[in-house]
């Protein structure tokens, strides 16, 4: 299980979490919190050098960290690490292997043509994981993202790279997921270099690439992707994005959890040909219970799928907006009663001026949408599945009921304190 050693993580979470920005489509926010620089000298940092001898003068940029076992692989800016955890000794990390992989003399052209800086046309490692016994890495490559695989070892390039569009982000700054499931790579990003298209997108298998529909405001609206879990025959994708169903004359964000079927294929020629059937969202309910609830909207990060007193749990870090009062919390969610809320009512909009309701029972087409396709039964494939049914699903990716926290509130609280001042 490749997860990444805490020493390590605590370091290297503050390096990533420290960078900053703003354009129009989402970013990687600031800290949360800093840790104190003494609870920080506790652990061995990584510089980006050799040995002792070695001075580094340019900043790293870690974009993600990835532990195999002991050893602990570290994508950057240009540059891919190997770092050997059974061999740390005092106050620093040094690296066993380095390869670096930076943006040819015209992708950099190219990116500095169409407005971007100097520092912004550089390859930043979004993606790194792994697979069969190597690695796959994806980079921005100067706003023409490319993936390649690379050996675990040597960190050499096996193959030549591929296209990493609707894989990797164009821009640095902007947050994606990435994992693989049955030989499947599933990402969630953006598609083009002005992070309009937002996706999620399989790729890479045996099975036919699918994506989410495209500019369509009801499946996402300017979403920031968190994680994505595998569980069970379905693949868990974390985000917030603004909010569709409330009438407010403010844009309001609000934490969801997507959904899709692993073994997916697609609509028929007529409906979501190549795209998901089975694509449902629900929202994360992170709130303190009373008179009038008051609610965490901004899910910042969550935990791998956690086995605790016989459940298969999650937990995740949300905050409130800046405009609001300030606060921050911890809630967990039970994933059997994650999947039970997307068995249960679906939310439309009738007209674009009214309300959002529940669509009642008896309008729901059947077999029941957003389900995945049963070998044996009479649809046994989700491309024969009934127009009908594939038209809803379309229509209406956003579930009822929102995702309770296990025990109906926060594990940890913590208001009345901007954490990130």
């Amino acid at each position: 299980m490749a997860t990444a050693a805490p020493p390590v993580r605590l370091y290297l979470a503050l390096c990533w979490l420290l960078r900053s920005a703003s354009t129009v489509f989402p970013e990687e926010p600031g800290p949360l919190n800093f840790v104190p620089s003494e609870v920080v000298r506790r652990y061995p940092v990584f510089l980006g050098r050799p040995h002792r001898t070695w001075l580094r003068q340019e900043p790293l940029h870690i974009q993600r960290v990835l532990q195999i076992n002991r050893t602990l692989y570290i994508g950057a800016r240009d540059d891919l690490f190997r770092v050997e955890l059974d061999i740390v000794a005092g106050d620093e990390m040094f690296y066993s292997k380095k390869r670096t992989w930076e943006s040819n003399k015209n992708d950099i052209r190219i990116c500095r043509m169409k407005g971007k800086h100097e520092d912004e046309c550089r390859n930043f490692m979004k993606v790194l994981l792994s697979r069969r016994g190597g690695l796959f890495v994806c980079g921005t490559n100067a706003f023409n993202p490319l993936c390649a695989n690379y050996t675990g070892d040597t960190l050499e390039m096996v193959g030549d790279p591929v296209s990493g569009m609707a894989r990797c982000p164009y821009d640095p700054k902007h947050a994606n997921v990435a994992l693989f499931a049955e030989g499947n790579l599933f990402t969630a990003t953006v598609t083009d270099f002005l992070a309009i298209d937002a996706v999620i997108y399989r790729s890479l298998g045996d099975s036919p690439a699918l994506r989410t529909v495209k500019h369509d405001s009801k499946w996402f609206r300017e979403p920031y992707f968190v994680s994505a879990v595998e569980w069970g025959p379905h693949i868990y994708f974390f985000f917030r994005e603004i909010a569709m169903e409330f009438n407010y004359l403010e844009k309001v964000v609000v934490s969801r959890v997507a959904r899709v079927c692993k073994r997916d294929l697609g609509g028929s020629q007529r409906v979501l040909e190549k795209q998901w059937t089975s694509f449902l969202k629900a929202r994360l309910n992170c709130s303190v219970p009373g008179d009038s609830h008051f609610y965490f909207n901004l899910l910042h990060s969550t935990s791998p799928v956690i086995r605790m007193h016989g459940r298969d749990i999650i937990l995740g870090v949300f905050s409130t907006p800046p405009n609001s009062i300030p606060g921050s919390a911890v809630c967990a969610f039970d994933m059997e009663q994650l999947a039970q809320v997307f068995e249960g009512r679906f939310k439309e909009q009738k007209s674009p001026e009214s309300i959002w309701t529940p669509v009642p029972d008896e309008l729901i087409p059947k077999p029941r949408p957003g389900g995945c396709a049963v070998q044996g039964s009479r649809f046994n494939s989700s491309n024969s599945f009934p127009d009908e049914m594939l038209n809803f699903v379309k229509t209406h990716p956003l579930m009822n009921e929102a995702v309770p926290s296990l025990g109906q509130r926060p594990w940890i609280v913590r208001t009345m304190v901007r954490l990130d001042e």
